[in-house]
């Protein structure tokens, strides 16, 4: 039968293995990006980090011939900068990184390269990146996962399907993050000090002013949603679901991708 792979984990493979991978079909890397940032009176600022290493995992499972790059860390969070810890890089050395990430994956032959974020507010500026580095490899597949916009639908999407108030999946700290973070690791939640943040519906409005003006000026705790509910249980549920929709949204992509490169050829 097929040898289950001990680790999806680039960094945790010696060179050989990866080597071996490769050799064996292995042409695609996950590469998420995720941030170091206040999450709320309850979880660690390495939230997205924790949740970004366990969906780069899954997602290269799923996609099979894939392995995941380590995570990329911190990344733009200005938003979160008026709570003490959070890291925010300048633009240019975010996208810097991402690039010098493709640069050494194209380098080592990798043809696939999936970009997908764990944190809100990298995921424009992978879509920008994506791109431009597309037209600079042009026969090695670049592709991200699921739009910001996917995302904050999803999220309204399981809150309905799980019977919860509207915005308790604010998606900061929320409910669906807190659910999760139990699912992977109990000790990183401090249960007594979960906190009701900002509680409503995803509006243009309220999201601008989450970016602009920073998460203070909507949630004076740093979160969005309402946690105190949270439960590992249904963590595992919208970890399913999230992977669900990241996995047909890359597969998606990655058709599209093939489909232009038939048409250019055909002309």
């Amino acid at each position: 039968g097929e040898k289950i792979m001990k680790t999806y984990l680039l960094e945790e493979m010696t060179w050989p293995e990866i080597q071996a991978a490769m050799k064996n079909g292995c042409d695609t890397v996950v590469i998420y990006a995720a941030s170091i940032e206040q999450h709320g009176p309850a979880l660690p600022e390495m939230t997205d980090t924790i949740l970004g290493y366990a969906a780069a995992s899954d997602l290269a499972k799923r996609l099979g011939n894939a392995l995941a790059a380590p995570l990329i860390r911190p990344g733009l969070s200005a938003h979160h900068m008026c709570f003490p810890g959070s890291i925010t890089l300048r633009p240019e050395t975010f996208r810097a990184v991402v690039e010098d990430y493709i640069s050494a994956y194209v380098h080592h032959g990798f043809r696939t390269i999936v970009l997908a974020s764990s944190h809100g507010g990298n995921f424009r500026a992978l879509e920008e990146i994506a791109q431009q580095q597309s037209e600079q490899y042009p026969h090695v597949r670049i592709v991200c996962g699921c739009s910001l916009e996917e995302l904050d639908a999803a999220l309204a999407e399981v809150e309905v399907l799980e019977g919860l108030p509207v915005g308790t999946c604010g998606g900061h700290a929320c409910d669906w993050e807190t659910s999760v973070m139990m699912m992977l690791n109990e000790d990183y939640v401090r249960r007594e000090k979960l906190q009701r943040g900002h509680v409503g519906a995803l509006t243009e409005e309220l999201l601008h002013c989450f970016f602009e003006d920073g998460v203070m000026s909507v949630s004076e705790i740093g979160v969005m949603g309402d946690p105190t509910g949270a439960d590992a249980a249904r963590g595992i549920r919208y970890f399913q679901y999230m992977q669900d929709m990241q996995e047909k949204a890359v597969r998606k992509h990655l058709m599209e991708w093939d489909k232009k490169k038939c048409n250019q050829h055909a002309e």
